[in-house]
């Protein structure tokens, strides 16, 4: 699905004005911003890019089909620049890049890992530890320029604590081993239509496991005052600080923020992990966009 540009943005359309694009793409959607030397900026939403489940071919597939048809001329847009979940390798990056590039042929791309996305978003030019926690998670030390340290994620098979998929397998496995208490039970399959079969058949047969269990982060979010519910979202936040946060050297130094709708939604919870363990996170945001066009405008000279 893809939402049309604002109305009434006619500078898309003028061949003198040079054009940039911003996407921050998760497994779940990507956000697409254009932006002129004006600030002026049309947005639209694809669906997630990950080079670990797309190849290049599908990514310019869906392109083609969903994105190409309602954008103005190609050769408005000089530069592109991609922040993605999976792309922190040169053969990740690659495919995307390839995928990028024959959708936009004339255009310069740029394909970065999200996680460059949140630092540059959360810190601009200064240095602190930038943390996701949305479908997926990571974590990572900046320094205002480059991502100095970062404590690999593995993906929700072998980690991705604190995020979204991570919450999401936390519920689904208390409810298939019926460990839920009795009124939550009775909430969770008033929440969903999905029951035993249907969640294993999702989690191990059908593509993107990580965006269902995802998907069912929000009755966490929802319910997230009671205690049973608090706790499971605790635990998922404190795993991703004893895993991954408290094992930078400079933690307890510099400030700690967190881009991604769990974080966001889930920020109470999130408040008293870190308080518990003596830290404080003074920022938490949903998007990343708002931080990354700031950080575009003052770098690129449009």
């Amino acid at each position: 699905m893809i939402s049309l540009p604002f109305k009434g943005n006619d500078l898309l359309y003028n061949d003198t004005i040079k054009m940039i694009a911003i996407i921050d793409s998760g497994s779940t959607k990507s956000s697409w911003v254009f932006m002129d030397r004006f600030s002026k900026k049309s947005e639209y939403t694809t669906i997630g890019f990950n080079p670990y489940y797309q190849s290049a071919e599908e990514i310019y597939s869906i392109l083609s089909s969903d994105l190409i048809p309602v954008l103005p001329k190609e050769e408005l847009l000089e530069e592109v620049y991609f922040y993605g979940a999976g792309c922190e390798r040169y053969s990740q990056k690659e495919i995307v890049r390839a995928g990028l590039q024959k959708a936009f042929p004339s255009s310069v791309i740029h394909v970065n890992h999200d996680m460059l996305a949140a630092a540059r978003s959360l810190f601009g030019r200064n240095p602190g530890i930038a943390c996701i926690a949305g479908t997926g998670a990571n974590t990572c030390y900046y320094d205002g320029v480059n991502i100095v340290e970062n404590i690999y994620s593995p993906g929700l098979a072998l980690g991705d604590e604190g995020s979204g998929g991570f919450l999401g397998k936390m519920l689904a496995r208390d409810y298939v081993r019926k460990a839920l208490p009795e009124h939550l039970m009775e909430k969770f399959e008033a929440f969903t239509t999905d029951r035993l079969p249907d969640i294993l058949d999702k989690v191990y047969k059908k593509p993107f496991p990580n965006r269902y269990l995802a998907s069912l982060a929000p009755f966490v979010v929802k319910y997230q005052d009671d205690p049973y519910l608090f706790q499971l979202a605790y635990e998922n936040f404190e795993e991703l600080f004893n895993r991954c946060i408290c094992r930078y050297e400079k933690h307890r130094e510099l400030p700690i923020r967190f881009i991604g709708s769990v974080a966001a939604l889930l920020k109470p919870v999130l408040d008293k992990v870190a308080a518990d363990k003596g830290l404080c996170i003074d920022k938490a945001i949903a998007n990343p966009m708002e931080g990354l066009i700031v950080y575009h405008l003052q770098k690129t000279n449009l």
